[in-house]
């Protein structure tokens, strides 16, 4: 007690001798100190005057000699004293470091920071802090920048000296993209990761703390950032790695702050992300002039725990993935380091995910280094295939940002495809998503890279996997301009895909046209012309029935499935119907039969064009036939069928002769089961046939006669009842054409002077009419049609009333069937069809106006679903009528009765009457009127 007494008394003034300008004052002060040491060192409870000691540390005019002994003393004495005393001074402690040369602030921290954990702060925020380090910023510095460095010590760190010889790389210096070199530099030891060797060393100070004295000032360091003593921005980092800490106070304590200031941190501060980014890389060495560093100063990568949770809090900044160069490194770190795992793997591809949605487009260096990554990521990582996963994804984000670094890379376009046909199926749904991203940063490809592309394509949509052909279907949907011939038939291929996935998507692209077309656009086809089309069908079918490809249907042999032979043939009548002016997208026979005078007047220019330059080319319409009758003589389908129908009836006199050698053929479609099917072959037997001459076309028609008559078999009966109709029809229509006019057909009516012809052509007539009253309903429709297309082409060689068969008891049959219930739908409509058939081509039909009333009459019953039908009567019925004007009748009545109906039904359908009246006859003096 009385050394301590004198010591406290006299070591203050004692020290202030040193700085006597007597050399033998000095000498003797020296001597003492030497023997004082000895005393204090051996009696460790012993106190010094550290408070005395710090006041005359601070002094300005003190000079370095008096310092430099004086902090000994302060470094020797604040430890022993009582923990309320360190607590009290240590302010003192920060306020006595200003101006100080580095090593004495580092000693006077390194005794601060184990008080830290006793320190007591007020909870009222609005009290002044003890430490008072908003005004002294250059201190504040030095202290956070300690204070990390504590925070990133390992416990139980040993700092081994090296041999005389330069170390081997470190891991972590090899982990992060840009660090190279050897850690700490050659004759250095190894300092920990984030750490350089002075900091290692400075942590350590004269006298290394033990691991619970470290996790204690861990701990003070955390609860020091808790106070508030520091602003929130720079503390950020410190949290982020306490929270990674090995010892489970420290972590949970900072994690628990860090949380609770997560809403209140901007994470897109310059300051918070910069200071992350350089402890997560460590500090990267420059090429740059006057950037050299010396080795002992640069700081490590940091480990792969701190790693884990510096990345997630970089995931929430906008800034971090714009931060370029720094960010690239981080990735390539997390992909490639040697320390590397699962967890930083999987965080580091998050963190490409969210570079590739933030990131510049402009900044191509970045894009293509990303790329580089990933595609070796993926060439050579087989380990986790949900990382594969993120892989190929982040392949895909980035091409929809960054197309331009795709356009020519049709190789990975390739590697992906074949990874598909390999991996697994998670792997190979995270591929197809990403291949279906980068499909649109290929759509303009030309010249050779085009063509390697249709080869790819085509490769791919043959492979067994069902994600292989639906992306290769989207690539020839996508990359080719919609008239691309070859693309085209690689979405044909895929519209008879076995899965739905595939077919459905090819049809839906195969039957879409783009409703909004700018100028520019409309200037370019939206489909291939049609012979083109045709050609290309034609060689590759050729092709296909040499190859394994072919596909065999009992005895017979088709190029392609029948599903896809279907789509083909409707795909070339959109072709058709588009080169021929007219829509190409109609859906249902009633709309594609109002395309047929539009393909009539193409394919009669295809079938008088030139032969081609090329020589010994077949006429695409020639073609267009072969493949409908090559399809249909194995797999048979209502629209092909109309398809058939419909180019050969558009043009009967060049192509009905090349079927009367396959006459025997369109019988047996007559035969069908399917009702509309032997509906459209009977069509196609009277074209053929019609096309005959002389006693051949009398004998048919007298053999068609004979069968509805003879034979036992409805469907039979069904098929020769509507070809006898379309037969006399097509005869009656070619006649009329010849005649000048019809004047000479009332006199010819009943007159008995009908030629041979027309006796026969009377007689198919009657029996026709005879099936009218079948009992098989079947047999009475055919009737009910076969008249109408009768009627339409000119005038029924029956008389006008009577007994017998006549236009009067006609009409009144199928007036009589209108209101019916036992009637089906189908026979109401065709029965209303035929009606306004009568008129059609008999201009002075004389029972008009009894049609026109009996169908007003039956709107009630008929309801909506006639009203089409009868406002096309009203439209034919009335037309170009001269001497049999019905049209003053039809509108009194439509406007006395129609319009003032207390029936809505009927109001409606006046409605649309008028409409059509004033649409189609609006010249004419009563509507004018």
């Amino acid at each position: 007690e009385q050394l301590q007494d004198i010591i406290s008394k006299f070591l203050p003034p004692v020290l202030l001798k040193l700085s006597s300008v007597q050399e033998g004052v000095r000498k003797k002060v020296m001597e003492l100190l030497v023997h004082l040491n000895k005393r204090i060192k051996s009696r460790p409870k012993i106190q010094l005057p550290v408070e005395t000691l710090l006041v005359q540390y601070q002094d300005p005019a003190a000079a370095s000699f008096v310092t430099n002994f004086t902090i000994i003393y302060i470094k020797m004495g604040y430890p022993r004293l009582e923990t309320a005393k360190q607590c009290e001074l240590a302010p003192t402690l920060l306020t006595a470091m200003e101006g100080k040369p580095q090593p004495q602030q580092d000693s006077l921290m390194h005794l601060l920071i184990p008080t830290l954990y006793h320190m007591k702060y007020p909870s009222d925020p609005s009290k002044p802090s003890p430490f008072l380090l908003s005004e002294k910023p250059k201190t504040s510095q030095v202290l956070l920048e300690f204070m990390l460095d504590v925070l990133l010590m390992p416990y139980g760190f040993v700092l081994n000296e090296p041999p005389a010889r330069p170390t081997p790389p470190s891991p972590q210096s090899s982990a992060g993209a840009g660090t190279t070199g050897q850690s700490g530099g050659p004759g250095l030891p190894q300092p920990p990761p984030g750490m350089s060797v002075y900091a290692a060393k400075r942590v350590i100070g004269e006298s290394q703390w033990s691991p619970e004295q470290l996790e204690q000032c861990k701990l003070g360091i955390v609860k020091f950032i808790e106070a508030g003593q520091v602003c929130e921005v720079e503390t950020v980092i410190h949290l982020v790695v306490a929270s990674s800490d090995t010892r489970h106070s420290v972590a949970t304590a900072a994690d628990l702050e860090l949380k609770s200031k997560q809403s209140i941190i901007d994470w897109n501060n310059p300051l918070i992300i910069n200071k992350m980014y350089k402890v997560y890389l460590g500090d990267i060495p420059l090429k740059a002039k006057g950037s050299s560093m010396k080795p002992e100063l640069k700081h490590e990568p940091v480990s792969t725990r701190v790693k884990l949770k510096i990345l997630p809090h970089l995931l929430r900044s906008r800034l971090a993935a714009e931060s370029f160069p720094a960010n690239i490194q981080v990735v390539y770190d997390g992909l490639f380091g040697a320390n590397t795992n699962n967890k930083l793997l999987s965080l580091t591809l998050q963190f490409v995910h969210h570079i590739c949605m933030v990131c510049p487009d402009s900044n191509k260096p970045l894009g293509l280094m990303l790329l580089n990554g990933l595609t070796k990521l993926i060439n050579e990582y087989k380990e986790d295939p949900k990382l594969l996963c993120m892989a190929y994804s982040a392949v895909g984000k980035l091409s929809s940002r960054m197309p331009q670094l795709f356009t020519k890379d049709i190789a990975l376009v390739q590697q992906f495809f074949e990874s598909m046909c390999k991996e697994e199926a998670d792997v190979r749904l995270a591929i197809q998503e990403a291949l279906s991203l980068m499909v649109g940063a290929y759509a303009n490809l030309q010249g050779a890279l085009l063509n390697l592309m249709e080869a790819l394509v085509a490769a791919y949509l043959t492979k067994p996997e069902v994600q292989v052909r639906q992306v290769a279907m989207k690539f020839a949907s996508t990359v080719f301009a919609p008239d691309h011939v070859p693309s085209r038939y690689l979405l044909l291929l895929a519209a008879g895909d076995p899965r739905e996935e595939v077919y459905g998507e090819a049809q839906r692209v195969l039957r879409s046209l783009p409703t909004q077309r700018s100028e520019k656009e409309l200037s370019k086809p939206c489909m291939p012309s049609f012979p083109e089309m045709v050609s290309y069908i034609q060689e590759k079918a050729v092709q296909r029935m040499k190859t394994p490809a072919k596909y065999i249907v009992g005895t017979s042999t088709l190029p392609f499935n029948p599903s896809t032979f279907g789509e083909i043939v409707m795909y070339l009548r959109m072709c058709l119907a588009h080169s021929a002016g007219a829509t190409p997208l109609s859906q249902s026979l009633m709309d594609m039969q109002d395309d047929a005078p539009a393909i009539g007047r193409y394919v009669r220019s295809l079938l008088s064009a030139e032969p081609t330059p090329k020589g010994g080319e077949d006429c695409p319409v020639q073609v267009y036939m072969d493949l409908l009758q090559q399809l249909l003589s194995t797999v048979t389908g209502v629209p092909v069928m109309y398809c058939l129908v419909e180019v050969v009836s558009v043009c009967p006199h060049k192509l009905a002769p090349k079927f009367i050698d396959k006459i025997d053929w369109i019988r047996g479609l007559m035969n069908s089961s399917k009702e509309d099917l032997r509906e459209l072959a009977a069509q196609l037997y009277a074209v053929v046939i019609s096309s005959m001459s002389g006693n051949e076309l009398r004998n048919t028609v007298q053999t068609l006669v004979k069968t509805t008559k003879d034979t036992h078999n409805p469907v039979t009966q069904h098929a020769s009842i509507l070809a006898l109709g379309f037969k006399v029809g097509r005869y009656m229509s070619r006649k009329q054409s010849l005649t000048s006019g019809g004047t000479q057909r009332e006199e010819q009516d009943m007159s008995g002077a009908l030629t041979e012809e027309d006796e026969l052509i009377a007689e198919a007539t009657k029996s026709i009419g005879s099936f009218i009253d079948s009992g098989s309903p079947l047999l009475s429709l055919a009737a009910v049609t076969a008249l109408g297309e009768v009627a339409r082409n000119g005038v029924l060689l029956i008389p006008s009333e009577g007994d017998c068969f006549s236009k009067l008891s006609l009409v009144e049959n199928l007036l009589g069937r209108l209101p019916s219930g036992k009637e089906s739908t189908k026979m109401k409509e065709r029965a209303v069809q035929t009606l306004g058939y009568l008129p059609v081509g008999d201009g002075d039909f004389p029972h008009q106006k009894r049609i026109l009333q009996g169908l007003m009459e039956s709107v009630e019953v008929l309801k909506l679903y006639a009203f089409i039908c009868i406002h096309l009567f009203l439209t034919c019925s009335v037309l170009d009528v001269k001497n049999n004007d019905v049209v003053p009748w039809v509108l009194n009545s439509i406007l006395s009765k129609s319009v003032v109906s207390q029936n809505p039904h009927v109001r409606q359908a006046a409605c649309i009457w008028l409409l059509s009246l004033v649409k189609k006859l609006s010249q004419h003096k009563e509507i004018r009127v």
